[in-house]
């Protein structure tokens, strides 16, 4: 199976001998929970898509630092793309900016929380399962690291969990879009040196807030890049 990863943003390259760049952090997460995926990068922002849609068996969508509601000239075409994908019912999969444009597009509405920053391990509680999964899991834990967040769920999605500051944290559409607003491909250590380097924006209250959370608790990324191996796998049986 070959899944598009739709990149829409690297790190920091500061951060980058560390960490690794955001390709990396896809290659390894899905390389724990099934090596034989075949991943192909394309890097929206430089407007690098397939060819033929049909090149991959389904698509993913990346974090950005940008804002969906942002008027960048790629961040449209991106958009447009996704409508295609959706009117073919491509399978498709949002993280975080990747979740949050799905619903901006799709008849939702996607803007700066309320909250501000949310950073560090967030309780999911569900609300529904997945009609593609028979995991019964009540509660899960995902780094998030954003200021943005969907407010108001598309048309036709069906809400499966939230967090305390995340209302609409994860959703799905029909069989074909699983989105949620957490990072299973991220680590503890690089979201704790992200939020180092946006201690003055985050706010100090904020920022040790979220590295006691990150040391206290571990996500449960394995768990979560299973389900979109579940989702892949159900849309192309």
């Amino acid at each position: 199976m070959k899944v598009g990863i739709l990149l829409t943003d690297h790190v920091m390259d500061e951060l980058q001998i560390k960490h690794g760049d955001m390709p990396d952090f896809y290659e390894f997460i899905f390389n724990e929970v099934d090596p034989s995926i075949s991943l192909e990068i394309f890097d929206v922002v430089k407007n690098e898509y397939p060819e033929d849609i049909n090149a991959c068996e389904g698509y993913l969508i990346t974090g950005s630092r940008e804002s969906v509601y942002d008027q960048i000239h790629w961040i449209e075409t991106l958009k447009k793309f996704v409508l295609k994908l959706h009117a073919q019912k491509k399978p498709l999969i949002g993280i975080c900016f990747g979740h949050q444009l799905i619903a901006q597009i799709l008849g939702g509405i996607s803007e700066e929380a309320k909250v501000g920053w949310t950073v560090g391990n967030q309780t999911y509680e569900f609300k529904k399962r997945f009609p593609w999964s028979e995991d019964d899991i009540s509660s899960i834990k995902l780094l998030h690291s954003h200021k943005d967040q969907v407010t108001k769920l598309p048309l036709e999605a069906t809400l499966i969990a939230s967090t305390k500051k995340v209302p609409i944290a994860m959703f799905h559409i029909g069989n074909h879009i699983l989105s949620h607003q957490g990072h299973p491909e991220f680590t503890k250590e690089y979201v704790f040196d992200v939020a180092t380097k946006r201690r003055k924006i985050l706010g100090e209250h904020t920022y040790l807030e979220a590295i006691k959370n990150l040391q206290k608790t571990t996500p449960d990324n394995k768990v979560v890049a299973k389900w979109w191996l579940d989702f892949f796998r159900f849309n192309n049986q």
